[in-house]
């Protein structure tokens, strides 16, 4: 309640969406392609008393994860946002608060902690560690850092490094009610919420994030920034901001949720093509962060083999250097020595984010991910589905068609007439 920034931005990126929807075409691509689900303040009593706790019970730790069972969903901020999340299938969401400069994931609990002092030694790697830490450290960047503030610290929520373990806390009741044990709770709080907290398969898979905003809960105006330079990644212009700042790593969080492909100009595409021909596709890969694979084919419109041949792009990092990824460009041969379809549709298909989920990674000892997050682009048999929300596996992600006409030749004889 009483910390400020991420109640400004949440409403500021919301108002943003909806003033560049018609100019910008990022803007619109996230609006027609995300589901995104905003709560500006939770704890609304909090806020508007300007102190942390609502009826003196703090939301932050009511949640229904590594807490007594009679001192959970006590508030209404808390039970609010379990109502949403039975509701949904999220992917990826975040919790605003402020204090401290961070970016942090799961685990953040006592029951991941191999405690030393009141912080962790260890024990906090979750299986999907690689996905969550390329995803915040992607965030930090983009983000970046203005006048005296500094990036982002990045890592696990209970890194001593970052910040400390809790109970009760939102992230990891995000991330691992719907499959971790132990860490649920059955609350016995009474009426509606005495076993309103066990959840099934589904719902409780999102990559949750903590990001503490600022040192100060409340910063002095002069530091939050305006809206003239919220797309410029990595920030440190004089325009820039606490609120700016979020504002930007809202807009990433919603291009994170997932992969895509566009090709860029689909119009300046030859409108015909004939065996031997030669051309370029320019396009861009979105929402992930390594391209592993991507590939042109120009499918017959009936089926079958690609009629052209390009060399793929492979082993591409996308956001690494804190800004939107650039476009590629590949050279196109059309394969078509004799009488061929009379259309084809020209794809560009990209495979990512591969590492998220490879046996080679740091914490594969855990097991697979368990995020829908991770999941969702590295499994093509994962699945979830809650009421109108949905979530569908696939390892391939592929553009818009673009309908190419093909000049027929009869394929030329080499016998003579005598």
């Amino acid at each position: 309640g009483d910390e400020r920034v991420g109640p400004t931005a949440v409403t500021e990126f919301a108002t943003m969406l909806l003033e560049r929807y018609d100019s910008d075409a990022w803007v619109r691509r996230l609006v027609d392609t995300r589901a995104l689900t905003m709560v500006p303040a939770a704890n609304a009593l909090g806020y508007s008393n300007g102190v942390r706790t609502e009826n003196l019970i703090d939301p932050n730790r009511d949640f229904s994860w590594d807490q007594r069972a009679d001192r959970c969903m006590q508030t209404v901020a808390a039970r609010s946002i379990n109502e949403i999340w039975l509701r949904h299938v999220f992917q990826l969401s975040v919790t605003f608060h402020g204090g401290a400069s961070l970016i942090a994931y799961p685990w953040g609990d006592t029951i991941h902690c191999n405690f030393q002092s009141y912080y962790c030694r260890s024990g906090w790697t979750a299986p999907d560690k690689t996905g969550m830490d390329m995803l915040v450290t992607s965030m930090a960047a983009y983000v970046g850092r203005f006048g005296n503030v500094d990036n982002y610290v990045t890592g696990a929520l209970n890194d001593p490094d970052v910040i400390y373990p809790v109970n009760g806390g939102m992230e990891d009741w995000a991330y691992g009610g719907s499959w971790s044990r132990p860490g649920p709770v059955s609350c016995s709080t009474g009426g509606r919420y005495t076993g309103a907290t066990t959840y099934g398969n589904v719902t409780h898979r999102a990559v949750n994030l903590l990001v503490e905003t600022a040192d100060a809960k409340t910063p002095d105006s002069s530091t939050l920034g305006g809206s003239a330079d919220v797309f410029r990644a990595g920030g440190g212009s004089a325009g820039d901001g606490h609120v700016t700042r979020n504002v930007r790593l809202c807009l990433l969080l919603a291009e994170a949720v997932q992969p895509y492909v566009e090709i860029v100009s689909p119009n300046s595409l030859p409108t015909s093509i004939s065996g031997g021909m030669n051309f370029t596709v320019t396009f861009r890969v979105g929402g992930a962060f390594t391209l592993d694979e991507a590939k042109v084919l120009c499918i017959p419109e009936g089926g079958g083999d690609s009629v052209c041949q390009a060399s793929p792009v492979t082993a591409q990092a996308l956001w690494s250097r804190g800004r939107r990824p650039d476009s590629f460009t590949l050279q196109v041969t059309v394969n078509l020595d004799v009488v061929g379809p009379a259309v084809v549709k020209l794809v560009v298909r990209a495979k990512v984010d591969q590492s998220w989920a490879l046996n080679t990674r740091e914490e594969s000892y855990l097991g697979m991910p368990q995020s829908h997050l991770v999941r969702a682009r590295t499994d093509g048999n994962w699945f979830g589905h809650v009421e109108q929300s949905i979530v569908q596996g696939q390892v391939w992600f592929s553009s818009d068609p673009v309908t190419l006409n093909v000049n027929r030749r009869r394929k030329l004889s080499t016998a003579r007439k005598l």
